[in-house]
């Protein structure tokens, strides 16, 4: 492997002495995990796989994610992850509309019938034959690491494109809270396609961190790996921390932070998890920041309830005239995968328009009122009630849907749902059934209430924060 360039995600790689992952049945040194994904890389190469090619990864399968994603960028490419629940013409949407030439999957039973452009990789399917090629070189830091999707304003999911240069200050600037150093040990608690779960791994490399892999992010398997390996850091959103604290579980003696976000969560909860020996931290941030900009320690919350804390070195933040939050830091994104013009529209001055409403106190405390713009974040899974009201109104009868979040102390929020109906047929259970079909489970709504009208402005949109309080 030639190395040509400091990027510092890469430079324990030469370490036959220090464990990069770690679970209930092996372990992986840092160089074996280098030399494995470079192998891998030769077989990606062979599929002609090449240097800023865009490559989706659909993989529960984390240990296979993980080394897709180092040997892609061996090869100069850059990986794509796709959220795992998503349904199968969901998937074929986000890789057409961006030509998205490959496929690396371990879903062997999936059938995608509207990707012909498109390679397919499964994982039963990847040969290793180690040192046919020699050309893998290390990328420079201001090249692309990654492409996070994320629910877009439109409707459609947008492509947060990232380069290592702004993943690593994102990690630089988090670590006056996270005292990271090598041979922590990080458990992979949170989805690696989302940007909070990505950064854990590049967290753990950057660091020379051992990356704890449970058999699942389910409870009960979460609980095993924290007392089978003790993990030092771990990230989780409300839903997850309110299910452990359920049933007393003990984070263990060398836990040195617990990073809660992903969207609202209870003060109380905070509170109760700090006394129960968690030293939970509430964090805000995006994909669009990278992960976590700032954060508050419950210890904090008690004395400034609601509030997301103070920024990290190397961001700023200010509140424009409409009380957006405006961020200005090193670690924001490069652009939207093509689309510049939202790109475009999302700077002013160099200030990222975060579509956030909140305000800053006198200590520089930010307070976020409202987030993103009517997004909804349930259990740490973003939902665009656009696209959900979307996909309701092609139901015969239905002929006004406004879909909106209310406050649950468990999931955070959850998606609620009014609706105008036009035929008496038209119910519940239809709407549920006919939604399994086309959206991911996590964005069907939970509550459905029938109305005869939904109020709206005098140019025809929905009152949004009216119709909240309406059916809260």
């Amino acid at each position: 492997m030639k190395d040509s360039f400091n990027n510092s995600l890469f430079k324990y790689s030469d370490r036959k002495d220090l464990i990069a992952i770690k679970n209930s049945e092996f372990e992986i040194s840092y160089y074996s995990l280098f030399k494995s994904s470079a192998d891998f890389s030769e077989f990606f190469v062979s599929k002609q796989i090449k240097e800023n090619d865009y490559v989706a990864i659909l993989s529960d399968d984390q240990i296979l994610f993980i080394k897709s994603v180092i040997s892609l960028w061996l090869i100069g490419a850059v990986p794509v992850p796709i959220n795992t629940k998503l349904l199968n013409s969901e998937v074929e949407l986000i890789i057409n509309d961006h030509q998205i030439k490959f496929l690396i999957t371990d879903k062997t039973f999936f059938s995608f019938d509207n990707l012909s452009d498109t390679e397919i990789i499964k994982k039963n399917d990847i040969e290793i034959n180690p040192g046919l090629i020699t050309d893998l070189k290390i990328p420079e830091e201001k090249n692309e690491a990654v492409v996070i999707f994320t629910s877009g304003s439109s409707g459609k999911p947008r492509g947060v494109v990232h380069t290592f240069s702004s993943l690593i200050n994102n990690i630089k600037n988090g670590n006056v809270l996270l005292r990271q150093e090598e041979k922590d040990r990080w458990l992979a608690s949170l989805p690696f396609y989302h940007i909070g779960g990505f950064q854990i791994i590049c967290r753990s490399l950057y660091f020379g961190s051992t990356l704890i892999i449970p058999k699942s992010i389910q409870t009960n398997d979460i609980i095993d790996s924290i007392a089978l390996f003790n993990p030092t850091h771990l990230s989780l959103v409300s839903t997850q921390l309110e299910r452990l604290l359920n049933i007393s579980i003990s984070p263990g003696k060398f836990l040195k932070v617990a990073l809660i976000g992903g969207g609202f969560i209870d003060d109380d909860l905070m509170i109760q998890a700090d006394k129960s020996g968690w030293n939970p931290f509430r964090v805000y941030g995006s994909s669009e920041t990278g992960s976590m900009i700032t954060a508050i320690s419950a210890k904090e919350i008690k004395t400034r309830p609601l509030s997301s804390g103070k920024p990290f070195p190397n961001v700023e933040l200010i509140i424009s005239e409409e009380s957006e939050i405006l961020i200005k830091s090193s670690s924001l994104f490069k652009n939207y995968l093509n689309d510049s013009n939202e790109t475009n529209n999302k700077f002013i001055d160099k200030y990222y328009k975060s579509g956030d409403i909140g305000f800053i106190d006198n200590e520089g405390y930010l307070f976020v009122e409202a987030r993103r713009n009517d997004l909804i974040i349930t259990g740490g899974e973003n939902v665009n009630p656009i696209e959900v009201e979307r996909v309701i109104q092609k139901i015969n009868g239905i002929k006004e849907v406004c879909v909106f979040p209310q406050q649950n102390k468990i999931w955070g929020h959850i998606v609620a749902c009014a609706v105008v109906t036009d035929d008496e047929s038209v119910n519940e259970k239809m709407i549920k059934d006919f939604l399994k079909l086309k959206i991911a489970g996590y964005k069907i709504p939970k509550k459905f209430f029938f109305t005869t009208e939904l109020p709206k402005t005098s140019l025809g949109k929905f009152e949004r924060e009216k119709i909240k309080k309406i059916f809260k």
